[in-house]
């Protein structure tokens, strides 16, 4: 008989692969919650994946085919619908013979509120962006004065705005009254509370994150930090060059920002050097597993596995040093990255290939399970392709 219970993830897209691939090589069974074009779906990681699509109602499914099993599985949210789903539902989840990681569900809500993230964060005296909520195109008059154009407008929930404009799809650049207005009748019809941000000046590699473990009593079990070298699209993205060091300057505001908001567990905070000040502004904070798992777990920090033992309140496994200088590399995009930062002068091909000439991890590729990597990049060949063939829009 199977010594240690299975594992049920929820969403996370190639964080999910990442996640499933380290608890597999720990002997544990499996099982997968995600939608049809998630990497995970091929992988042989997984003793089952069941794809729900990707909507708004998708937490609702999930808790429901939950009531059928495996009862008794740790429950890893590797996704903010995921990690909503189990903050409000702990207590079903647990009468239904399940095992949720640690959290604190009312920090969870918290993180998932930007304006409630960046509240925290003034409070425990960090810096922020200036920010303004709108709820409508009315609003937007009255704002402009408090925070100075150009302007970031971001849903007040991610994870809600991802089911219609894409996970790529961040934020709306404005540099206008009018510009704002128009991004703000893109959203106010879907329902989305939306928040107007200064945007922090300085290249996108001035971000520093920081990620720790935070027990019952608010004591850090680990901490890590790495820099985000890269990104596409190029201002506000996702990753495509990551690199682990150690900042203690992002450790301590961090580790502050923990505190302050109450978390328990594992979460991960994004700072941006501000090119103004010099200091380090809080953008985000994730309460989950995110893309640089892969990264944590070549740097000597197994997360994936650490959590589900915590999880079973199992003898806690210590972490050593991890290594600094290790690298997570996205190919194609950080390509196209290249491409933008060389059409403004940011970026040369050499200064590229040479922040490039070392061993270098990747968050999907892997020689013993390849077909993730086949089938995504095969996608990306057929998307290309039929964009070449569409015929002109009249």
């Amino acid at each position: 008989m199977r010594a240690d219970p299975p594992a049920v993830l929820l969403g996370g897209e190639a964080i999910a692969l990442s996640v499933a691939r380290s608890l597999t090589h720990a002997g544990v069974e499996v099982h997968a919650f995600g939608h049809n074009q998630d990497p995970l779906r091929h992988s042989r990681a997984r003793a089952s994946f069941t794809a729900f699509g990707d909507s708004s109602n998708v937490r609702a499914r999930w808790l429901s085919a939950l009531e059928r099993g495996p009862s008794g599985a740790v429950i890893i949210p590797c996704s903010d619908d995921g990690l909503e789903m189990v903050a409000r539902n702990r207590e079903s989840l647990v009468e239904l013979g399940y095992v949720p990681v640690e959290t604190s569900g009312e920090a969870v809500l918290a993180m998932l509120d930007k304006a409630e993230t960046y509240e925290l964060a003034r409070g425990a005296g960090i810096a922020a962006p200036r920010t303004a909520t709108l709820a409508s195109e009315e609003d937007a008059a009255e704002v402009i004065d408090r925070v100075p154009p150009p302007w970031a407008l971001k849903p007040l929930h991610s994870h809600h705005f991802a089911h219609h404009f894409g996970l790529r799809k961040k934020a709306f650049i404005v540099r206008d009254v009018e510009e704002l207005r128009g991004a703000l009748g893109r959203t106010s019809g879907l329902g989305f509370a939306m928040m107007l941000t200064e945007i922090i000046p300085g290249p996108d590699h001035a971000f520093e994150s920081y990620y720790s473990y935070l027990d019952a009593e608010g004591e850090p079990l680990f901490e890590f930090t790495k820099r985000k070298l890269r990104q596409y699209p190029t201002g506000f993205g996702l990753g495509t060059l990551h690199q682990t060091d150690w900042n203690p300057e992002a450790a301590e505001l961090g580790l502050r920002f923990f505190r302050a908001a109450g978390i328990r567990g594992l979460a991960n905070v994004e700072f941006k050097r501000d090119s103004r000040d010099g200091q380090l502004k809080l953008i985000e904070c994730n309460y989950r597993f995110t893309a640089a798992t892969q990264l944590l777990r070549r740097a000597g920090l197994d997360l994936p596995v650490f959590v589900y033992d915590r999880a079973l309140a199992r003898p806690r496994r210590e972490f050593g040093r991890y290594r600094t200088g290790v690298s997570l590399w996205y190919p194609v995009e950080d390509t196209r990255a290249f491409l933008d930062y060389r059409r403004r002068g940011e970026l040369t091909f050499g200064q590229w290939a040479r922040s490039l000439a070392r061993r270098q991890h990747f968050p999907v590729a892997s020689w013993r399970d390849p077909l993730p990597a086949v089938v995504r990049h095969g996608r990306m060949v057929a998307r290309r392709s039929r964009r070449r063939h569409a015929p002109d829009a009249v």
